[in-house]
Parts: structure tokens; sequence; C-alpha cells
């Protein structure tokens, strides 16, 4: 098993997803997605390395997509004080590291933002053809990514509306994508959409960026004209990083693994060995039907195997409200879970540890058990309601006796979203 960040290091953390049905990779895949960008907003976790070792790319699409993102924030700051040029200038730059980065981009989120505010920025300089040519790019790849009415003006709106192509309300490109190995991702403008070979059909003419992606091996990515009514194709041939060869097989075979605790043959196990991390999540995603998934959220430590977080719950799968949803559960749940606990007013007892707490469930209590209210992991998990809408609970066994969250071998936080 891979060994647990000491109290002083940065513990590495990442988060797989896998269907457990045929028919939704798709939406299993951008669970995963939406999960991923979730960890890139909680502090004190190191999720860059294993990002790196899974999705296939080098620290130079790394370092560029650190640069779209810090343009697209100066960017939008920018627009919002209306102070137009420099916006333009933000966002534009971000746009092109966007597109430069787009080996290791497999949402279309933070893109989608920043052709929004560049095309909205466009707009109120007075440069209509240049916001039309920015949403028109919009309405092509990203027909689900608007201007919201509460956020910008009656006029950009307009002009978003007055840019959309003509084929828009029945689209019918096609794009055939197949891979060598097959059974790879295929992504149409950083939306994945199932495993090749496959057909994408309902696609605006005009271009669209395909990447086809298997666990451990670098993307395939292309930039392919589309064309109304006439079949595009596109061929991925993919190679597994050395170190890396099992882990596309390894995650298929989570389907079917066990969910009680790690060793080195469980495949979760070897997962989080190959991308060498301190703990691993998984999202079991299966179909709920009326456009509903339900989702099973599992987070490990590695070094000990212990299940430290189970959770589960239903979202619907149009874009946008999965990946809102996936968001909300994986911030919640892995910060309560990896929250360091406070023993007392001097000493702060690290979530993240190499030893296991001696826990002597024989051994009689001093004094009367903790009032519930009292105890640190209630209200951390409080604070998960409150700001990510999710109710939550607490594993009996923690709740009765034994150290918190982080220290006890038998706890874990168990939830419902």
């Amino acid at each position: 098993m891979a060994s647990g960040a000491s109290a002083q290091e940065t513990p590495r953390v990442y988060i797989v997803s896998v269907p457990m049905e045929a028919g939704i990779d798709a939406e299993a895949t951008r669970a995963g997605a939406a999960a991923r960008a979730a960890l890139r907003g909680i502090e004190g976790v190191d999720w860059r390395s294993p990002d790196q070792r899974f999705l296939g790319y080098d620290d130079a699409a790394l370092g560029i997509l650190d640069r779209a993102r810090e343009q697209l924030d100066a960017g939008r700051q920018a627009y919002l004080q209306l102070e137009l040029d420099g916006a333009i200038e933000q966002l534009r730059g971000a746009v092109e590291n966007f597109d430069a980065a787009a080996v290791a981009l497999e949402d279309p989120n933070d893109l989608g933002q920043a052709l929004l505010f560049l095309g909205a920025s466009h707009a109120f300089n007075g440069q209509t053809r240049d916001a039309i040519e920015v949403f028109r790019r919009l309405h092509t790849q990203m027909p689900f990514i608007q201007p919201d009415p509460d956020t910008f003006p009656p006029d950009v709106v307009q002009l978003y509306d007055r840019a959309r192509p003509r084929d828009a309300r029945s689209p019918a490109g096609i794009v055939s994508i197949d891979s060598n190995p097959q059974g790879a991702i295929a992504y149409v403008d950083f939306l994945a959409r199932g495993r090749t070979p496959i057909n994408v059909e309902g696609l605006i003419g005009g271009d669209h960026v395909i990447r086809v992606t298997r666990p451990g091996a670098t993307p395939f990515v292309e930039t392919l004209g589309v064309r109304r009514r006439r079949a595009s194709t596109s061929n991925a041939y993919l190679v597994d990083t050395p170190g890396l060869e099992g882990l596309a097989d390894a995650l298929d075979e989570v389907r079917d693994a066990s969910i009680e605790t790690l060793d080195e043959v469980n495949p979760i196990g070897r997962i989080a060995g190959m991308l060498e991390v301190d703990k691993i999540g998984v999202i079991r995603v299966s179909s709920a039907g009326d456009g509903q998934v339900t989702m099973e959220l599992l987070l490990f430590d590695a070094a000990s195997g212990r299940r430290l977080v189970r959770g589960q719950g239903t979202a619907p799968t149009a874009v946008g409200e999965l990946e809102a949803s996936v968001q909300r559960a994986v911030s919640g749940a892995f910060e309560a879970a990896l929250r360091p606990s406070q023993a007392s007013d001097e000493e702060q007892i690290p979530a993240f540890t190499d030893e296991e707490t001696p826990f002597e469930q024989n051994e009689e209590p001093s004094g009367p058990p903790e009032p519930l209210i009292e105890q640190w992991w209630f209200w951390t998990i409080i604070g998960v309601v409150v700001a990510g809408g999710i109710a939550a609970g607490i594993a009996g066994g923690v709740a009765a006796q034994g150290p918190p969250l982080g220290n006890d071998p038998g706890g874990q936080v168990v939830f419902t979203f």
C-alpha cells in the first residue's frame, strides 16, 4: 500500500469515478471531472502530481493551465470594474492558454467562462464584430454556457442571441471517434460523450475540439471542422505512460471491488499505489432513471486501507447540474474528513498521520462520554450541512467512544446528499 503523509507533509489526494453499469460512461466521467475540479478548491492537499499521472499531461501543460486560470480571474475582475481594454487582454490570453493546454482540460467551464466574459467585454467596448465571433464559438462548442441575465446587461444577452448560428435550432453535424486501444473516453468540446468507438451527433457546424483519453496515457487532442449533415472522423492512438500500465484496467475493475477496506490486491488500492496518493476517493455512478444518476462517494486512507467517508445521493444528469451536485458533495465531505481536529487549546491533532492512535475498546472511560454537540466532528458536519446542503450523520462507533475522525481506526463520515 502507498505510505501516508507525515504530519508535516502536504497529503496527496485524488478522486476517480466509475460507471456501475453500461451506457453511463459519459455521466461517470463528468462526475469525476467535477470532483477533481472541487479538489482544486480544498486547501492543504496536493492534487497536482496525481492529476498529471492520471490525465497524462506534463509540467508545461500544468503551467499553461495555471496561467490561464490566473488570467481568467484577472480578466473577470477587470470586466467588473469596467476596465475593458485590460479585461480583453487578460481574457484573450486566458482563452489562448486554455486552448494550448487542451490535453489537461477535462471540463469546459473555465474556458467557457473566459469566452463569455471576453465576448461581454468586446460588446461593452463597442467591438460588436469581435463579440459576435466569440459568442458564435460559445454557441458552437458550449451551447449550455450562456450569459445570465442577472449578471450581464440586456445588450450583451441580445448580442449573444444574435450570434447564434443558423443551424443551431437543428444541429446535424456528426463526428465518428475511434481509438487504439478502444474503450477510451471521447470528449467533444471538453465534454465527455462516451467510450470509443462512438458517433457523436447533433453538433453545430464549425470547429470542434476532439479529446480522447485513457487513464495513465497522454491524451489525443485535435480541432476538427464539422459540416452540417456530414460525418467527420477522428482516430486516436494512445500510449500508456511507463509505470502506469494497468491503471485503466484497474479502474474498470472498481465496479466489482470491495469497498470495506483496501489492500494491494484491491483495484482501488492498486490505483492509489500507481497514483502515489495518501488518500484516494471513488465515485461509483449508477442510473436512477428520469434523467438522474445515483452516486456513491467513498474516501480511503491508502496507508491503512481504512475507509474515511461513505456517502450516497442522486443528481440530475443535465450539464452543469450534475457538476454542481458533485462539487458540493466532494467539497463538503472531503473537507470534513480531512480537516485537522482540535484536541485542546494548545494542541492540534493532524487528520493525516502515519501512525494509528491507540484505541482500546475494552478500556473503561474515565468519565461520562462527551456530549454529542460538544464533539469537534459534530460541528464539522453541521458546517457541511449549512454550507453545502448535505444531510450528514456519523458512524455510531465514533459518536460513542474513541478519538475523532482522522485518528480513530474505526471512524468514518457517513452522509447523504
